[in-house]
């Protein structure tokens, strides 16, 4: 039997304080046991993806969160200046 790559157990940490999927973390350990570096490296490059995907996906919704208050910001400003600011802005 060949010697793994790296420790299961620093792996396992590793990819659980990178917030991987349970399933991804369990289809990697076993890997590491028998997978050359190059699959590790391709199954740790797609599931990079898949994340920052999802971080992608939370940037999309603040910025829509983003642009709906500026718009109410600059609903605000504008009443200010005409003098009908009713204290809610």
């Amino acid at each position: 039997m060949t010697e793994p790559l790296m420790d299961r157990r620093r792996a396992g940490e590793l990819l659980r304080e990178a917030d991987c999927p349970e399933e991804f973390i369990q289809r990697f350990l076993a890997a590491l046991e028998l997978a050359p570096a190059e699959e590790l490296l391709c199954m740790l490059r797609c599931q990079r993806c898949r994340q920052l995907e999802r971080v992608h996906e939370e940037q999309r919704k603040l910025d829509g969160l983003d642009r709906l208050r500026y718009e109410l910001e600059k609903l605000c400003r504008e009443k200010s200046r005409r003098g009908e600011g009713d204290g809610g802005c």
